[in-house]
């Protein structure tokens, strides 16, 4: 199925990669920039006991900015020495006094509690750099329960904040005070409040307090002071953590902020189409080169509408509409995945601080009657909205994601590697959860937008974050395929060529999960993206993860771009053996719905219809003058077709006025405004047109019926008139095909002329009126017809002067 030449151009490529993920090894930086503690600090332990968790702590090297933008940050040192020592009158038990530093930087200590109690001290310094020595406290003799709970907003929390205090010798330390203090709470209209601020410990020697919720979501920090028994404090504090969730609220925010963030992403489309979509017929017109061409113009046009499945539902629009053929389609479906992640790179950097003066500025802007200005307005104020969303979005994800029972929930579907292989059930979770989103909202860039959030958030790692990203490409592909059910079979085939192009670049991508690079482990695709992104993904405290998944969403598209697009004419044959044809034509329809998104080329469509309908109705007219009044031909049969004729006529008048009707009601350019009233009233014309054809049956039936004929004079006479009206009509029609707009002025000009004959006609058919030989059913029906071909005159006229508006618009164009 696929040709040598295909498979040759892919193995041409693949050194490429192989050089590109060659220049991206791993550099040991010299100089060491800090060392960063990550965890197990102000831990707790009874005397003699462990403390539950390591000191964690990570040594970093001098910045390292990435290929595709992200500030530089510092990257991890690997087998880095680190001594551990507890300092004088602190009485902390080590295992032994010196570290090395893993793969990632990552030194763990594993310490233990001594029998004096208080806080303690650990001193860590690094080999070479004292410089850069840390302290670590820690607190023996202390036990503390009840941290890390949550409570719904407004309740009391279920268990109490418990501290134990113990002496040196393993037992209890009763009747000692404890201090409490609410020292952090979320934002909220009430207060939250302890029951006890001081607390003095039992025979155990455990004191408690309970908490209050007030009725926000976040975080709370209560500060714990136990008195030694000397009186002064024993620790200058331990910190417990608990939380507080509002759902309602956090639903209702968090969906606030996504419609607002979906709303700046259409307004900035709508903006952006505005100032450039009238271009868009133009890069219409390269379609049908190449495709590579084709790939170029999809990405173009999605980066204006900043969205795949709409882009592509223009595309079956244009295949159901005859504009494109099924291997144009394909080579644009492939760019638009492309364009689509455009918004993610937008999302993904830190301009939050100007959501609020584009607002402003984009508002100011709006208001400017000019259209490019207006446009332009509309963009920025869509860009910040766009931004507000997102920071509404991250803000109050960042608020619960510490909570214990989200990271359980988000634990479900993680694809961090265990034993260095990404789990192949959570893999499959992720992408099916982006999948199901994105049919949802209907669109891949919103459903991106809210992984970055995410990842953003900490929510969801750099592992998670591209398995979602693979399932929002493939269910962004829905929305084509709901478009094509009432469509032709070639725009099913593009839809369908949509699908399987998102699938095999998916299966594709989940191979490259599996491939570890090197000695670190790490999926080879995920170094790549790593290496060429400012920040370190995989850090014990991930750096620039936004950054990074944007990175790899436009990595992911651009690779599978490459990979496949020489692959366009055996997926398109793929299509067309899937979906057969089959006895019947193709039926194309020119006036598609979908078109009516890009109202310039649904213009175009209905001038394309009007055209069609003024040839027809002229070769109804010119048909019947010549078969029933030159020729004399009275056909029964041929009655029958002409009224056919004339009905399918009427429909397409009321076809392409209800179209223009469904137009009207989008954002139209002013120009767009004042044409689609023009387009009408040639559809009303061309549609007069037919009837006169029904109105000279009507004459050359009388004829029948008075048993007359016309007499020769008047035969030729009005055979004169009728082929200057008839190089009129050419000259129309011929403009409406898109020749210049001289060919609409000649046609007036022609026009002008059969008037002067038609009154000259008349003089002289009053004159003849004197004559006592004059046949008066005759001269009726002369004077009948004359009127006739006057109105036929007129209405061709009336197009004329309008094609020549449209021509002036380059509607005419083919």
């Amino acid at each position: 199925m696929f040709g040598w030449k295909a498979v040759r151009r892919l193995l041409m490529l693949l050194p490429v990669f192989g050089l590109l993920a060659a220049g991206c090894s791993e550099e040991q930086p010299v100089r060491l920039s800090e060392v960063r503690v990550l965890d197990g600090a102000d831990q707790y332990a009874l005397p003699g006991k462990a403390f539950a968790e390591p000191v964690v702590v990570e040594l970093l090297g001098r910045p390292e900015a990435g290929l595709l933008g992200g500030s530089g940050s510092e990257r991890p040192l690997a087998g880095r020495r680190l001594l551990a020592v507890a300092e004088q009158d602190s009485d902390l038990v080590l295992e032994r006094g010196e570290f090395e530093s893993d793969a990632g930087g990552i030194v763990r200590i594993p310490v233990q509690a001594g029998r004096k109690t208080g806080d303690q001290y650990l001193k860590l310094i690094p080999v070479g750099d004292e410089r850069r020595s840390v302290t670590v406290r820690l607190t023996s003799g202390i036990a503390v329960s009840g941290e890390r709970q949550e409570g719904a907003a407004g309740t009391t929390l279920p268990d109490p904040i418990c501290i134990r205090v113990m002496k040196p010798d393993g037992t209890p330390a009763a009747g000692r005070r404890v201090f409490f203090e609410l020292a952090e709470q979320p934002a909220a209209k009430s207060e939250a409040a302890l029951s006890d601020r001081v607390a003095f410990t039992d025979d155990t020697g455990v004191a408690q307090t309970f908490l209050k919720l007030n009725d926000g979501t976040g975080r709370y920090r209560v500060d714990v002071k136990p008195e030694g028994a000397d009186g002064q404090l024993l620790s200058r504090g331990i910190s417990v953590e608990v939380m507080g969730l509002n759902f309602w609220t956090l639903m209702l925010n968090a969906f606030a902020g996504l419609a607002i963030f979906v709303w700046g992403m259409q307004m900035m489309s709508d903006g952006l189409q505005k100032v450039a979509g009238e271009r868009m017929k133009g890069i219409l017109r390269f379609f049908s080169q190449n495709r590579f061409v084709a790939l170029l113009a999809g990405a173009g046009v999605t980066a204006v509408i900043q969205s795949s499945s709409a882009s592509t539902v223009m595309v079956i629009g244009f295949i159901n509409a005859g504009l494109l053929n099924l291997a144009q389609a394909v080579g644009i479906i492939i760019g638009t995945n492309i364009g689509t992640t455009i918004t993610a790179q937008i999302v993904s950097f830190d301009v939050s601080v100007l959501a609020m003066p584009a607002i402003i500025i984009g508002l100011l802007l709006y208001f400017v009657t000019w259209k490019g200005i207006r446009g332009f307005g509309e963009t920025v104020l869509g860009f910040g909205f766009l931004f507000f969303g997102m920071v509404i979005m991250s803000d109050e994800l960042t608020g619960i994601g510490s909570f214990p029972s989200v990271e359980r929930l988000f634990s479900h579907f993680d694809c961090t590697p265990a034993d260095g292989v990404m789990p192949f059930g959570a893999v499959m979770g992720a992408l099916a959860i982006g999948l199901i989103v994105t049919m949802i909202i209907q669109s891949s860039s919103a459903s991106t937008g809210i992984v970055i959030a995410l990842g953003a958030s900490g929510l969801v790692n750099f592992y998670t974050a591209i398995p979602l990203i693979l399932g929002a490409n493939i269910g962004t592909t829905v929305t084509a395929q709901l478009a094509a059910i009432t469509a032709n079979r070639v725009a099913k085939q593009a839809a369908l060529a949509h699908t399987l192009f998102n699938v095999f670049g998916t299966i594709l991508m989940l191979v490259f999960f599996y491939v570890p690079w090197g000695r670190s482990g790490i999926p080879v695709f995920y170094y790549i993206v790593d290496a060429m992104t400012g920040g370190d993904a995989f850090a014990a405290i991930p750096q620039n993860v936004p950054r990074h998944i944007a990175n790899a969403h436009t990595l992911f598209n651009v690779f599978t771009a490459i990979i496949l697009l020489p692959f366009v004419p055996q997926l398109a044959r793929l299509c067309e053996k899937i979906i057969p044809a089959g006895r019947r034509k193709v039926k194309y329809v020119s006036l598609d719905p979908h078109l009516l998104e890009n109202p310039a080329i649904a213009l175009q469509q209905s001038v394309l219809q009007l055209r069609t309908m003024v040839r027809n109705s002229w070769q109804l007219l010119d048909r019947t003058m010549h078969d029933d009044i030159f020729d004399g031909r009275i056909d029964n049969a041929k009655r029958e077709e002409w009224s056919r004729r004339e009905a399918r006529i009427d429909r397409m008048q009321s076809e392409i006025t209800g179209y223009l009707v469904q137009l009207m009601q989008r954002q139209l350019s002013p120009e767009e405004s004042r044409l689609v009233p023009v387009v009408t009233h040639c559809t009303n014309d061309a549609e007069r047109l037919a009837d006169y054809a029904e109105n000279i049956i009507t004459q050359s039936e009388r004829l029948l019926e008075f048993k007359q004929k016309l007499t020769k004079k008047s035969e030729k006479d009005l055979r004169t008139l009728f082929n200057r009206i008839s190089d009129m009509a050419a000259e129309v029609i011929e403009a409406l095909d898109g020749a210049s707009a001289a060919r609409a002025q000649t046609a007036r000009k022609l026009g002008g002329e059969a008037r002067k004959l038609a009154d000259k006609l008349e003089n002289n058919h009053l004159e003849t009126l004197r004559k006592e030989d004059y046949n008066a059913p005759n001269g009726v029906i002369f004077m009948s017809l004359l009127g006739i071909l006057r109105q036929v005159t007129e209405r061709l006229d009336n197009i004329a002067v309008r094609t020549g508006m449209l021509v002036d618009y380059d509607l005419t164009k083919k």
